[in-house]
């Protein structure tokens, strides 16, 4: 049952490798892809991952499908089928894709498959499309930055004589060094913190839809019409940092400093003006985060910020490097084998003989 249960994992982490490989090939999602916005809540919110069953691109009223349009893939629902294709709409939607000519009919050919469905209710992972795209994007930011400590700190940690003594690891012993222990420790250290400041960054988001019955619910607005909304920014940190705000899109202005610093465990409230656009439909939109531990000051961030919002990870980066060398050396951290190991077959066959 164990090794059932083993195989099973093993076959769907394989089908969602290959599928990812296969869809950035192809640049287009083919066994499953996640939700960009939450046109389709509650069925399928935003980040939630689904199932696609591409070989199902037929359809009818009812059925979620995965389509492309003009502005990117799409997963809606099949709201009509005429003779041209067929008209969608988002469960959340107010009116139809194709509403005012927005969009066209979706044809048959646009269509890549449908949403796996159990009993009626498709099959989703909530959160799993967030958390997969936020690891991605986070990582990729980085990588760069850690190697190139990891290159560094090697390089530091590497005395004049390292090119004798490896040499001498070549005649049968495998020697692990202090400062390459306290290398790996430091360039973790290093990376750890990097990871944790990018993981704060985010966005502040909200939905409101642009229709004719503007006023009669709550964020229902009027085409063409402008409102303002509040918006809460918590530090939940225990330590200060300093805040960068940037709207995302032209329809969102921010009224207000974009740069400030939180205290720890405090918030700030923020205000926004929205441009309802004349197009009759829900919007989203966000406001991006980024922070920095207030390690630094606010006006060498902002400086670096202004340049590139990944200049100040690495002004962190060299700080924290430089207080690492300074307790290496200060430590006086012995250059000694941490671990020797005689390698080769005779030795390996006798040691293991030895421990039978």
């Amino acid at each position: 049952m164990r090794k059932l249960i083993e195989g099973v994992i093993t076959a769907v982490i394989g089908v969602i490798l290959v599928a990812s490989v296969a869809g950035f090939l192809l640049d287009r999602p083919v066994f499953l892809s996640y939700a960009y916005s939450g046109s389709m809540t509650p069925t399928i919110n935003k980040g939630d991952l689904f199932f696609i069953n591409p070989l199902s691109k037929g359809g009818d009223v009812g059925d979620i499908i995965v389509f492309h349009r003009q502005d990117g893939w799409t997963v809606h629902r099949i709201f009509a089928v005429a003779e041209a294709g067929y008209v969608t709409k988002g469960d959340n939607n107010v009116a139809t894709d194709q509403q005012d000519g927005v969009y066209p009919m979706v044809k048959k050919a646009d269509v890549i498959g449908k949403v796996v469905t159990v009993f009626g209710h498709p099959l989703v992972i909530r959160g799993g499309g967030s958390f997969i795209e936020s690891v991605r994007s986070r990582l990729t930011n980085v990588y760069a930055i850690a190697i190139i400590l990891l290159l560094g700190t090697f390089i530091t940690f590497s005395g004049p004589g390292e090119g004798k003594r490896r040499h001498k690891k070549r005649r049968g012993y495998l020697k692990v060094r202090a400062s390459t222990v306290y290398a790996l420790m430091a360039v973790s250290v290093v990376a750890g913190f990097l990871f944790i400041t990018v993981a704060s960054w985010g966005t502040l988001a909200f939905t409101y839809s642009s229709t004719l019955a503007g006023g009669q619910r709550e964020g229902w607005y009027l085409p063409g019409s402008t409102f303002e909304r509040n918006l809460s920014l918590e530090n939940n940190a225990l330590y200060p940092f300093h805040y960068f705000i940037e709207p995302k899109g032209d329809r969102i202005e921010l009224l207000g400093e974009n740069e400030f610093t939180v205290g720890g465990k405090d918030s700030r409230a923020l205000r926004v003006k929205v441009s309802v656009p004349e197009d009759t439909r829900i919007y989203r939109e966000e406001v991006q985060v980024r922070a920095y531990p207030a390690v630094l000051p606010g006006r060498v961030v902002g400086f670096l910020y202004a340049l590139n919002p990944y200049l100040p990870l690495l002004a962190y980066a060299l700080e924290l490097t430089a207080v690492l060398l300074a307790f290496y050396y200060l430590a006086e951290i012995g250059r000694g084998d941490v671990l020797r190991i005689r390698i080769g077959r005779r030795s390996l066959l006798n040691k293991l003989a030895g421990d039978g």
